[in-house]
C-alpha cells in the first residue's frame, strides 16, 4: 500500500448507482447522480499526492463535466478496454501497476483489477468482480462506495483523512 501512486474508478456502478436515464425521444438524456461524499474522498486522493483517474465505457457530457469539477487527472471515456485506458495512463506517468489501485463494479473492469496492486468493489458489484477484488465495500456505487474504499485506503497508509481537509476543498 505504501507504493500507491494513482487510484482509478469506473464511473457508472461506481461513482453512479449505475443507471441510465433515457427520454422518450429514445435518446440517453446524460443524467446522473453523483454523490458529494465520494466526490470529497476524491478531494482528499488528490490532496494526498495521489493521481486520480476515471475509465468508463460510456461518455456523456455529465461525467466529464463532474470529473472536471473534481480535477481529475486523467478522464478517459468511451472505452471499454479499461486495461489498455490503465496502461497508457501508466505509460504517461512512467510507473508500474504495482503503484495503482482500481475500482469497478462489472465484467469490463475485471481486467483493471487485475492488473492493479489492490483492487476495490461497491456492494452491488456483479459476483465475478467480487471475487477479483481485495476489498468489497458495504456501500454500493452512487451511495458511498468509493469514499469508503478511500477511507479504507487512507487508513491502510496511516494517513488521517482529517489532516487533508486542511488544502481547498471541493465537492
Amino acid at each position: 500500500m505504501k507504493e500507491v501512486k494513482l487510484v482509478a474508478f469506473d464511473i457508472d456502478g461506481v461513482l453512479t448507482d449505475g443507471r441510465l436515464y433515457y427520454g422518450q425521444n429514445g435518446e440517453e438524456s446524460g443524467l446522473k447522480v453523483f454523490n458529494a461524499q465520494d466526490g470529497l474522498g476524491i478531494t482528499l486522493l488528490r490532496n494526498a499526492g495521489f493521481k486520480v483517474a476515471v475509465i468508463s465505457g460510456r461518455s456523456t457530457t455529465s461525467s466529464r463535466r463532474r470529473m472536471e469539477d473534481l480535477k481529475v487527472d486523467f478522464i478517459v471515456l468511451g472505452e471499454t478496454d479499461k486495461a489498455a485506458a490503465l496502461r497508457k495512463i501508466h505509460q504517461q506517468m512512467h510507473i508500474g501497476f504495482e503503484h495503482t489501485v482500481y475500482m469497478g463494479d462489472d465484467l469490463i473492469d475485471i481486467a483493471a483489477m487485475q492488473l492493479a496492486a489492490i483492487a476495490y468493489a461497491p456492494q452491488n458489484a456483479v459476483k465475478q468482480v467480487k471475487r477479483h477484488a481485495d476489498y468489497v465495500c458495504a456501500h454500493s456505487g452512487g451511495e458511498g462506495a468509493v469514499r469508503e474504499a478511500i477511507e479504507h485506503l487512507l487508513a491502510g497508509l496511516g494517513i488521517d483523512s482529517l489532516t487533508l481537509l486542511s488544502k481547498r476543498v471541493v465537492q
